[in-house]
């Protein structure tokens, strides 16, 4: 009689023992699958990271183009005011100039703008690597009550093969 309720108790620890494995089964695949979609957005924000870093080098040369195209208009200003004979010439000339200093206020904003989604997206990246770690954590455990379970039953198949001989 002892013996049949040790067997109903292992029985039991054996169904529940199933039943947790197979759940932490399903977790364990639910957290690759989120992990997977991490790992996509990831690779996706590194994308995007790339993008802006080569519009952020095209934006540095051309505000290094608009930065010598301002120094250009400096000089030119300064020849306005001692060549009055020229004043209709120089006067287009600076018109461009003009033209050329509100492209350089626009492409300044423009380059500010680059560098707070950067900032964003550099955000974001950290706070998934953060999850994927979270992630990574609980597929550890995942894989280490699986482990636990195995030996369970180990011992349960010991037992009952122990009974058996008994």
């Amino acid at each position: 009689m002892d013996t049949s309720g040790q067997h109903s108790d292992l029985q039991m620890q054996l169904n529940h023992f199933i039943a947790e494995n197979e759940s932490l089964k399903t977790q364990l695949e639910e957290y690759i699958y989120i992990i997977n979609l991490r790992d996509q957005e990831i690779e996706s924000l590194r994308r995007k990271i790339a993008e802006i870093t080569e519009s952020k080098s095209n934006i540095d040369n051309q505000l290094e183009e608009l930065e010598i195209l301002q120094d250009h208009i400096d000089q030119l200003k300064q020849q306005a005011e001692g060549y009055t004979e020229r004043e209709m010439d120089l006067e287009k000339q600076v018109s461009y100039a003009v033209s050329t200093e509100h492209q350089l206020e626009d492409m300044k904003q423009q380059y500010s703008y680059l560098r707070t989604q950067l900032s964003d997206l550099q955000d974001q990246v950290h706070e998934l690597n953060n999850r994927n770690l979270l992630l990574q954590q609980q597929t550890s455990r995942i894989a280490e009550l699986e482990s636990l379970l195995e030996n369970a039953e180990r011992e349960k198949d010991e037992l009952k093969n122990k009974i058996a001989v008994d």
